[in-house]
């Protein structure tokens, strides 16, 4: 039986931290977020009946007050973080409609172990980014693959279909613990997975279909095989 091995992201930060470099880019939305690893998985402590996400521009998050942007989650709700920097997470809450991203202060957020052991089982299935782009993982002769399609503006069956632009992906990926890669021949399109719980980010390389087709995003399971 393999062992069980649990990750916890080592993010020093997350106590202590020098001030951000001049050069760093303090950017944490939606759009970009899935595109920027490593991930880890924290939970809203207690401390606060609130934690408020903070802008990331004119000096936010670390000009005070005036960085507050509004969403927030509360205690035992849990979100993807990935950046580090002098306090502050940027960290992405998942939610119907596309989720929130934003900075979050540290002192808010408990890190969440990870199971890194290579367990292909846990990846099999469909998982979808709010019905576009949807991916399938499938196992056959021990070797995995994967399959997706990636439109825009929208799906079919939406308002937005047909797509002026559209993006698949077919073929083998690559598992190590929890994290997967798929490249195609000269890395033509290339998808980086990572697996934490019940949510698999995906960030690729902006060549896996027509303009403004991506499948970089927050996926939750829609369907086991």
């Amino acid at each position: 039986m393999t062992p069980r091995r649990l990750f916890a992201l080592c993010l020093p930060a997350l106590c202590l931290g020098a001030a951000p470099p001049e050069d760093f880019d303090p950017t944490c939305r939606n759009g970009l977020f899935a595109s920027d690893p490593p991930f880890a998985l924290a939970t809203i402590n207690r401390l606060e009946p609130r934690a408020q996400f903070q802008d990331d521009s004119d000096g936010c998050p670390w000009e005070g007050d005036k960085c507050a942007s509004g969403p927030y989650v509360v205690p035992g709700d849990t979100v993807i973080i990935s950046r580090v920097r002098n306090g502050f997470a940027c960290a992405f809450y998942p939610s119907k409609g596309g989720g929130t991203a934003g900075w979050l202060a540290t002192r808010q957020i408990n890190l969440t172990p990870i199971d890194t052991a290579t367990r292909p089982q846990r990846w099999l299935g469909t998982w979808s980014s709010e019905g576009n782009p949807r991916l399938t993982f499938a196992e056959q002769a021990g070797r995995m693959s994967v399959t997706g399609k990636a439109y825009w503006p929208g799906p079919p069956g939406t308002h937005d279909y047909p797509s002026t632009h559209e993006g698949e992906i077919d073929g083998p990926v690559e598992i190590t613990g929890h994290t997967g890669h798929y490249g195609e021949d000269e890395n033509l399109c290339e998808v980086r997975f990572t697996l934490l719980g019940d949510y698999l980010m995906a960030g690729d390389n902006g060549n896996c279909g027509g303009a403004n087709v991506s499948f970089s995003g927050v996926y939750r399971r829609a369907a086991r095989p």
